[in-house]
């Protein structure tokens, strides 16, 4: 008889463990995130279009880039178009200085370092500063050659313009001038729709049309759009360091935001410095350089959420690694009470509360104080973060510090007192379990 009883307990055991979930496992292993940190932004500056007055072909005689102050002659306007005939019949011959060829020399190397076959268009661009650069040191010995010739007769050719305010000189207009952070919109990043109007020398312009674009200031900007909580956790940050992929120059940028929908928001990186060096660029490609956090690296399935009973430590009569020894006092139906000292498992702990589970444990006990016999309501809750950890073959939660996180996986730290260690088995999928599942891998063979 009691072989019958004990078979028939087996068969039951047997059938109740066969119905537990079959569950993935995970190995936890050491790692750290892949994030996305590379972006393409606008440039807003304080730019200012200027105008011509005068009808006539443009000489230009400040290289672009180059910072003029107050007075300073940046163009003049040949009214009469006699200028290129008076300049081909002066005498002499024209000669790059050493300095000059430097200048030149820079800018072929500049443009070989960061030529992309992907962004052809760019080739125009340099050609033009190339293009430029010539004319204007032509014009510079034309000048010369013509003051040479005859000081009054110049002024009877061509009219000086020159500036009236300081300012960083760029030979180009593109319609963003006048867009401010606000006013950015997704269709402002299609670079298919974008155009640069190259202001060139000797062209002719009309009373006006724009000669040059002066920059006044140093402090720039540059609109990314960002995922909406990565743009809130560099907001939280404050300041970060950018690299700029065109010449890999790093600088520190703030960092302000701006609403764009609901998964997107503009990040507002702001510079003070350094403006100069992407003056002809609407666009720059830029990675976001972060402290790359490392540590325990699990599958964000895996985490779970589950409260605990808080008991505070003074009410604690004993302490070991892992658990603490409580005197509970509760209550009969009839209403007699009656007192046991037990140990209850140890989750995570802070300074004033253990956060502890145990099945014996619940709401209408209560927890004596040693010495003064003081009463503690088992009531209060606190939730903890965790993993199912599976190594035994059964699932016991396991506290976790989340570092970083992506859609896919969380990087935790290793450090965490209950927490994980490397090697660890975790459930793959938290959601298909509770506290004490006993464990099958996916083969149907107990963990």
């Amino acid at each position: 008889m009691i072989l019958l009883l004990f078979c028939a307990y087996t068969i039951y055991l047997i059938a109740q463990l066969l119905q537990r979930p079959h569950v993935a496992s995970y190995q936890v292993r050491s790692g750290s995130l892949a994030l996305h940190n590379l972006y393409t932004g606008i440039a807003m500056r304080d730019e200012s279009i200027v105008y011509s007055k005068d009808t006539g072909y443009v000489a230009y005689f400040a290289r672009e880039g180059e910072h003029m102050g107050v007075g300073d002659m940046v163009y003049a306007i040949d009214e009469t178009g006699s200028l290129n005939e008076l300049s081909k019949n002066t005498s002499g011959e024209s000669s790059l200085s050493d300095t000059e060829l430097r200048e030149l020399r820079s800018e072929m190397v500049d443009f070989s370092a960061g030529f992309d076959p992907g962004n052809f268009y760019k080739s125009y661009d340099f050609l033009y500063d190339i293009d430029g650069s010539l004319l204007r040191l032509a014009n510079l010995n034309m000048m010369q050659s013509i003051t040479e010739v005859g000081g009054s007769y110049t002024a009877e050719l061509v009219r000086l313009c020159k500036t009236d305010t300081s300012g960083y000189v760029v030979y180009h207009t593109d319609g963003y001038e006048s867009i401010s952070a606000n006013d950015i919109t997704p269709e402002l990043f299609a670079k298919e729709n974008y155009s640069k109007k190259q202001l060139t020398n000797n062209s002719l312009v009309g009373a006006g049309d724009p000669v040059y674009k002066l920059l006044t200031s140093e402090n720039w900007q540059l609109v990314i759009p960002v995922e909406s909580q990565r743009a809130f956790e560099l907001k939280e940050e404050g300041y970060v360091k950018v690299r700029f992929l065109k010449d890999r120059q790093e600088l520190w940028a703030s960092v302000e935001l701006l609403p764009c929908d609901d998964k997107t928001i503009y990040v507002v990186l702001g510079f003070n410095s350094c403006m100069i060096s992407y003056c002809t660029d609407r666009f720059l490609d830029i990675e976001l350089i972060e402290s790359n956090e490392s540590g325990l690296k699990i599958p964000v399935s895996s985490i779970a959420h589950k409260e605990f009973f808080l008991v505070p430590r003074d009410f604690v009569l004993e302490e070991r690694d892992d658990s603490i020894k409580v005197l509970r006092k509760t209550f009969t139906s009839e209403g007699t009470s009656s007192e046991e000292e037990m140990f209850v498992e140890i989750y995570s702990a802070n300074k004033d509360y253990y956060y502890v589970s145990d099945p014996r444990m619940g709401i209408g006990d209560y927890l004596l104080k040693p010495n003064d016999m003081a009463e503690y309501p088992v009531s209060l809750k606190g939730e903890l973060i965790g993993v199912y950890y599976i190594n035994k073959g059964y699932a016991d939660f396991r506290q976790i510090n989340i570092l970083s996180q992506n859609d896919e996986y969380a990087i935790v730290s290793p450090n965490t007192t209950y927490g994980l260690m490397e090697y660890d088995y975790i459930a793959l999928d938290a959601s298909k379990l509770f506290d004490d599942d006993f464990i099958f891998d996916n083969n149907g063979a107990a963990k």
